[in-house]
């Protein structure tokens, strides 16, 4: 997949950033779920995540472009997020985890392909398909880079990276929201884990996790890591959802 990064220092000295929000989507997503749906079985009727962030937005694209429709259950805070950055979708408030599965189920059970992004460990081998390709960019274009700092989430894309990077000598970081501040799509292992059956269980043992500072929005947390480190200008930051542009003086 080469061609499909936009990547850039902003500063001398600094980090290096890959923008993920110049994705169709608006976020690394967009290539994950691409890859996943590619093996989707015909005739499914539509698709269902549990998201209010970038893997719902994700989805709604690639839906449109297939002609199927979407579906999103989510809590009020995250329909808020979508339907501001765009979701065209259907968007379920749903007031626990336990209905929000079992809404899914009840529409997987009718035909609608539901990824289950929060278990399904196969979204990680999705993520790696991509990142080969960013790593022999980055190699290319950023031959200091040593390290990969990347927003926690569900953990397919930390996981992937790290998978693909650390192969190739670099060490890599999945950063939490503070405590007290979410941040969308993000979240912390000890307090929002499904145990056994959670796609991050088996890497969270080998796979640092750090805690970023109080900040305003994904980006500007990993940023601010990112240049607090002992060498900024080694650190590719995973600007998962943000487009170089909106990011002024990044």
């Amino acid at each position: 997949m080469r061609g499909v990064f936009s990547l850039s220092r902003p500063r001398a000295g600094g980090p290096v950033v890959l923008w993920g929000g110049a994705q169709p989507s608006g976020s690394l997503k967009y290539l994950t779920f691409a890859r996943y749906l590619a093996a989707m079985p015909p005739g499914s009727r539509g698709l269902v995540e549990l998201s209010g962030a970038s893997s719902a937005l994700a989805l709604d694209v690639l839906g449109r472009e297939r002609g199927l429709p979407t579906v999103a259950l989510t809590d009020a805070t995250g329909e808020a997020y979508l339907r501001a950055h765009g979701f065209q979708g259907q968007v379920r408030q749903v007031g626990s985890m336990a209905d929000m599965f079992h809404q899914a189920m009840t529409l997987e059970r009718d035909g609608w392909c539901w990824p289950r992004q929060l278990t399904n460990r196969a979204l990680v081998a999705c993520v790696e398909a991509w990142a080969s390709g960013l790593r022999a960019q980055v190699r290319e274009r950023f031959p200091t880079v040593k390290r990969v700092v990347c927003g926690f989430g569900t953990g397919a894309t930390l996981a992937g990276l790290t998978r693909v990077f650390t192969t190739g000598g670099f060490t890599v970081t999945g950063l939490q929201p503070a405590p007290g501040k979410p941040l969308p799509g993000w979240r912390t292992w000890e307090a929002q884990n499904l145990g056994a059956e959670d796609l991050f269980f088996e890497h969270q043992p080998r796979v640092p996790l750090a805690t970023a500072a109080p900040a305003p929005d994904a980006v500007t947390a990993l940023l601010d890591w990112a240049r607090r480190q002992p060498h900024p200008e080694q650190v590719l930051v995973i600007a998962h959802n943000a487009r170089e542009e909106d990011v002024a003086q990044a």
